[in-house]
């Protein structure tokens, strides 16, 4: 008899994380998945620039935005869940900036909407000096995207 398992949350190679790795691919910058030699397994690291990325799920990660609703039922349950997930995540930001990496935490909110995605990476590729190399930028960008 074959029983029908609940399935697992999916926690790698998600919409927003392929959304993200597919900008970073078409604007030529190199980076590595899942790097399991750094605290809490960054989803992108760009070990040139020190630079980790973690695409958080407004659910999981309890962003605060419209996608962050608590489930009514066993909701004790779901917040001790949650503060956990905040507490390892404050605890793994701080294990990667004491070994001297940027961290960059990404909402599935922001990611999915285009205009909002293109301005952060923006920021991104200017500290990164990407902009400048592919001619991308005018220099009133540039006094924008320096502050």
């Amino acid at each position: 008899m074959k029983f029908n398992l609940p399935k697992k949350h999916k926690s790698k190679n998600t919409n927003p994380e392929l959304k993200v790795r597919a900008h970073l691919r078409y604007n030529k910058v190199s980076y590595r998945i899942h790097c399991k030699a750094l605290p809490g397994t960054p989803d992108i690291v760009m070990p040139r620039y020190k630079i980790a990325i973690n695409i958080n799920g407004c659910f999981w990660h309890q962003h605060g935005c419209t996608n962050t609703k608590v489930p009514n039922k066993q909701r004790e349950i779901w917040e001790c869940k949650f503060d956990k997930v905040k507490s390892r995540d404050a605890e793994n930001r701080l294990k990667l900036e004491n070994l001297g990496w940027h961290v960059i935490d990404l909402w599935e909110c922001s990611i999915m909407n285009e205009n909002v995605l293109n301005e952060i990476l923006k920021k991104l590729y200017f500290r990164m000096g990407i902009l400048e190399w592919y001619g991308k930028i005018t220099d009133a960008e540039k006094i924008n995207y320096a502050a």
